[in-house]
């Protein structure tokens, strides 16, 4: 079986009017003179392609490698606003411990029985008005804080807002802390002190799911005032630090989002991609960068690759040319050619790194390397008994008969389209392959075979799936985060707009888990969270469109879609009302109650924007807690007819 002819097909003989071969010494004839230009230009294609394919893959390995470091700097936005959101509650807790009961109030104790349970905060200090200690996680201290940036601040200003420092080295622990600190007011309005929790500048620079950066690649908080709050390079920490002249830092002030390839001369001299993004709601920004070098390594060894192909396949044609220059004179330059070719391919097609399969235009294999078989697990014989569509899922099998024929009717000249699509192997698994195929043309210019080139991108497409999938789902409860509920609202605004039909949102807040928070500690609050989320998900409708989300904290948002009347919303949250009312079993001996109260909004009553409808609920839901919790509210006051009217008006 061969590729450049049939099996035991005639040798083809000079046709009369060919230029006849001139014989040595004589120059050269036109054919061959034609055949040399042809071998150059096909040399000059080889490496123009070549150089094509990298200058690509470049591009593609930099493209992709700033998508994952904006997907990874999204995530560690989403934790680090959690350890900030957890910071401010434990603080906002110790002063309305230390408003109520004064210098009584110890901390240690609260050490001891676990009520600051994470780690992460390594003291937790009460300071009065004159920058004395009062109480610390650390026990008695005569340390005073009055000359520190962070008391002044909070003196000076009457804002309620936990205060993220510059790292500093602390003088109880004697090792360098980033400082959070909450304002404390007295009953009369005067400032009475700050509550201020430490944190190792190492920990707030952990990479989210305990993964781990690469021995130059880069994570960094910043603060927007161009102070250092946390950089790691590999495992080396670094803090405190100007940024100011960091090229990160100048685009941030006129974009506050973006990605490009830096120099690294404002750092260490190593060449990364950069990606960073300011946080929403803290003066933050997040800054995430690979080093370019590791990431264009599998590019760099795959163009090396590619130029000892095109070097051997130059090599090759030179060959073949001074071959032919000296078998043609003795009329022997067809059958030489023919044969070398064959044998470039065999070697090509065997030793190759990527599955190659030649392929009937029905679909049928005709010759699979073994690589190919190993990617799908099966023996070279029995491939040879399938055909193309026998690996595709029965539902997908008329698209790809109809991408075959498509490639089989097209005359593209340039190299072959890559399409990215599943595979199924021998054992029932799917894996994803980025395919190349190619159609082979007799001399007649009909398709004679097909030559397929597949690359295994499963693992690639997994890590695609999942941060995207992260992205868009919250990852304590799994539900979808604000972003995917914006994004399904948006679409049942517009599917009901064409159908006149009702869209209700609900704002649901959780009465009484602050209280569970406070008595339980937060891994049974997540708890809660998290079978309160599953008790919601059976609450809205089945086989429908419906969603439920958690914005944060104990907030939820709920889509219900495709309803014929207000009493079908007004029955959901019912439902979700009686739901949560039941008791939660947190734990062994644990047992809560809560409660929840809940604001709707209507389209088209409150109109067609998502976060329209999303503020009248949430004003609802203030309006229901305000009036005794565990109820729901419309806001404004809605009813049926009104709705009616508002859908036939739009008609």
């Amino acid at each position: 079986m061969t590729l450049s002819a049939k099996p035991g097909s005639p040798r083809v003989p000079l046709e009369p009017g060919r230029p006849e071969l001139r014989a040595p010494g004589r120059g050269l004839s036109t054919l061959q003179v034609l055949i040399l230009l042809a071998g150059a230009a096909a040399i000059v294609l080889i490496w123009l392609t070549t150089l094509q394919r990298s200058t690509f893959e470049r591009a593609q390995a930099v493209t992709a490698a700033m998508r994952s470091n904006a997907n990874l700097a999204i995530a560690f936005e989403q934790q680090v606003t959690r350890t900030l959101k957890e910071a401010e509650q434990i603080a906002a807790f110790a002063r309305q411990e230390y408003l109520r009961d004064g210098a009584r109030l110890d901390l240690r104790h609260w050490v001891e029985q676990r009520i600051i349970r994470d780690k992460a905060f390594t003291i937790l200090s009460v300071v009065d008005e004159t920058g004395a200690i009062v109480t610390t996680t650390q026990g008695a201290s005569s340390v005073n804080y009055a000359d520190r940036d962070f008391f002044t601040r909070q003196r000076d200003s009457r804002e309620d807002t936990l205060y993220l420092d510059r790292p500093v080295l602390g003088r109880i622990s004697a090792q360098w802390r980033i400082p959070m600190s909450l304002r404390i007011q007295k009953p009369d309005g005067s400032f009475g002190g700050v509550v201020v929790l430490s944190v190792d500048p190492v920990n707030l620079a952990a990479l989210p799911g305990g993964a781990h950066l690469g021995p130059d690649d880069m994570l960094e908080i910043t603060g927007l005032d161009g102070i250092l709050r946390s950089r790691l390079i590999g495992t080396r920490p670094t803090y405190g630090l100007d940024q100011g002249k960091h090229a990160w830092n100048l685009r941030q002030a006129t974009q506050p989002e973006g990605s490009f390839v830096d120099d690294g001369d404002s750092i260490d001299g190593v060449t990364r991609i950069i990606s960073y993004r300011t946080m929403s709601g803290y003066p933050l920004m997040i800054t995430v960068g690979s080093d370019y070098a590791s990431v264009l390594l599998p590019v760099q060894r795959r163009r090396t690759l590619y130029l000892f192909i095109a070097a051997g396949a130059t090599a090759a044609l030179l060959g073949l040319a001074a071959l032919f220059l000296y078998l043609s004179l003795r009329q022997r330059a067809t059958t030489e050619a023919l044969e070398a070719s064959e044998a470039l391919f065999r070697a090509t097609f065997h030793q190759a790194a990527m599955g190659i399969a030649r392929i009937a235009p029905d679909g049928r294999f005709l010759e699979v390397n073994d690589k190919y078989c190993r990617m799908l697990g099966y023996d070279a014989p029995e491939l040879l008994a399938r055909t193309l569509f026998d690996l595709t899922a029965p539902d997908d099998r008329s698209d790809a008969r109809a991408f075959l024929q498509a490639r089989l009717t097209a005359h593209y000249l340039g190299p072959p389209p890559e399409i990215e699509k599943p595979y199924r192997r021998h054992d029932g698994h799917i894996i994803w392959v980025c395919e190349a195929l190619s159609v082979v043309r007799n001399p007649a210019g009909l398709p004679d075979f097909l030559v397929a080139v597949v690359q295994d991108i499963t693992a690639r497409k997994d890590l695609e799936n999942r941060l995207s999938h992260d992205a868009l789902h919250d990852a304590l409860t799994g539900l979808p985060n604000r972003v995917m509920f914006q994004d399904r609202c948006a679409r049942a605004l517009e599917f009901a707009a064409r159908r006149n039909g009702l869209v209700t949102v609900l704002y649901l807040d959780l009465d009484g888990f602050k209280e569970v928070n406070d008595s339980y500690g937060h891994a049974m609050g997540d708890i809660l969270l998290q079978q309160v989320a599953r008790r919601l998900e059976h609450c809205v409708r089945a086989q429908s469109e419906d969603t439920v989300s958690r914005f944060g904290g104990d907030e939820f948002g709920i889509i219900l879609s495709g309803l014929d009347s207000l009493e079908g919303g007004e029955r959901v949250a019912r439902t979700i009302l009686d739901a949560l009312a039941r008791p939660f079993d947190l734990a062994e001996s644990i047992q809560v109650r809560i409660s929840a109260s809940i604001g709707a909004a209507v389209h088209p009553r409150h109109g067609q924007d998502p976060d329209a409808l999303v503020a009248h609920a949430d004003a609802a839901m203030y309006a229901a807690k305000h009036s005794g919790k565990n109820r729901f509210r419309w806001e404004p006051l809605v009813n049926a007819s009104e709705v009616q009217s508002a859908a036939m008006a739009r008609s």
